[in-house]
């Protein structure tokens, strides 16, 4: 099997690898964006920010119960450092088409929630729910901590910033903890959408659909 790429819309970019040697397929759907310390924070925080809610399934628990129905999908929040750039995201895990029963899809209802989850998320006065923001940059505070004492991805990070100090690839992954502590709902707001519109997207799926399936079934959440 090979990829095939196709382009969406301008940006927008589709790679499939067709396979059905396996039960589960996965789609990612990652912003691109150049690794800068005046975002790196706010695109670490944004995916946690957007699982923890939508408009029609307002808390976790309600989320989990919505992957339950799907065949115990699952949905994480993808941060990650290519080169100079930093990628910002959502992947999705979920059962082929072809195990679920008799007349039940997966792949659209998936697609469907993953629109739900980048696009409706419950707002208050142009703003992400502050509750929702608090607690998710407190948790990423704990994660970078972490790392911090971690002996060694922590003398790692320094090196790369000492070797790198002219360069983004000393720039840390996650931000720093002070910077996350700044940011404001109604920031992470203006930035998310700022950069759904202006940024370069991968959409990346592996299962047994066609390519031209799978691009046409994602029409409606690039139509938004």
């Amino acid at each position: 099997a090979m990829i095939q790429t196709k382009e969406l819309s301008p940006g927008v970019t589709l790679r499939c690898f067709r396979d059905t040697r396996f039960k589960q397929g996965c789609l990612s759907f990652q912003i691109i964006r150049p690794m800068a310390v005046t975002e790196n924070a706010m695109n670490a925080l944004l995916p946690s920010v957007l699982l923890r809610g939508t408009k029609k399934h307002g808390d976790l628990r309600s989320i989990t119960h919505r992957l339950d129905e799907l065949y115990g999908a699952s949905v994480s929040a993808v941060v990650r450092r290519v080169g100079d750039y930093q990628t910002t995201g959502l992947y999705c895990g979920f059962m082929d088409d072809r195990f679920a029963l008799p007349g039940d899809q997966v792949l659209l209802p998936m697609l469907g929630f993953l629109e739900e989850l980048l696009l409706d998320s419950p707002l208050e006065k142009e703003a992400f729910l502050p509750s929702f923001v608090e607690s998710e940059k407190k948790n990423l505070i704990a994660t970078i901590e972490s790392e911090l004492n971690d002996k060694r991805a922590y003398s790692m990070s320094r090196l790369l910033r000492i070797l790198c100090r002219e360069d983004t690839f000393g720039v840390p992954r996650l931000g720093e903890a002070e910077t996350v502590t700044k940011i404001t709902p109604e920031e992470l707001y203006r930035h998310y959408h700022y950069i759904l519109k202006t940024s370069p997207i991968e959409i990346f799926y592996v299962g047994s659909a066609e390519a031209s399936q799978v691009a046409q079934l994602l029409m409606p959440l690039l139509k938004r």
